[in-house]
C-alpha cells in the first residue's frame, strides 16, 4: 500500500479503527483501563460467519506492545475467571513503494469450531485488501 508505515501503525494502534476495514471486528469501543492494563483497553466484538451460521465472541482486548512496526492486542478479562487466550497482532514493513501489513489473530481455546480457522484467514485478508481504502479516505 502506498501510506507511510507510521500512518498505517497509527490506525493499527487504535481497536476502535478496525471495525471500518476489517469485518472481523463487529464493535471495538474504548473502555477503561485497570491496573496492570499495560495500554488502553477496549471492548471488543469479534463475528464470524460460515454461510448461514454466525459466531460472535465480546473479548476485553489491551494493547500490551505498540512499536514502529508493530502493535499487540491481547485478551485481558477483568472478571478474576479464567479465559481462553486471543491475540491480535499486526506487523509493517517499510518500504520505498510504501507499506506492507501483516496482520494476526490467534485463539488457543476449543470452543470456536475448526471450520473457522479458513472463515478467520478470509477475514484476515479482506481486512489486508481494505485497509488501504481506510487509509485514503482518512
Amino acid at each position: 500500500m502506498q501510506a507511510d508505515a507510521s500512518v498505517v501503525i497509527e490506525v493499527l494502534a487504535d481497536l476502535a479503527t478496525y471495525p471500518l476495514w476489517n469485518d472481523l471486528v463487529s464493535s471495538a469501543e474504548p473502555m477503561e483501563a485497570f491496573d496492570g492494563d499495560p495500554g488502553p483497553a477496549w471492548r471488543t466484538t469479534l463475528r464470524a460467519q460460515v454461510g448461514p451460521f454466525a459466531r460472535s465472541k465480546q473479548l476485553r482486548f489491551v494493547r500490551d506492545e505498540l512499536t514502529d512496526s508493530s502493535v499487540r492486542f491481547v485478551r485481558r478479562e477483568i472478571d478474576g475467571r479464567e479465559h481462553a487466550q486471543w491475540l491480535m497482532e499486526a506487523d509493517v514493513a517499510a518500504s520505498d513503494a510504501g507499506s506492507t501489513v501483516t496482520l494476526g489473530l490467534s485463539y488457543d481455546g476449543g470452543l470456536w469450531v475448526p471450520a473457522l480457522g479458513g472463515v478467520l484467514s478470509s477475514a484476515i485478508e479482506r481486512a489486508t485488501d481494505r485497509l488501504p481504502a481506510y487509509l485514503e479516505q482518512r
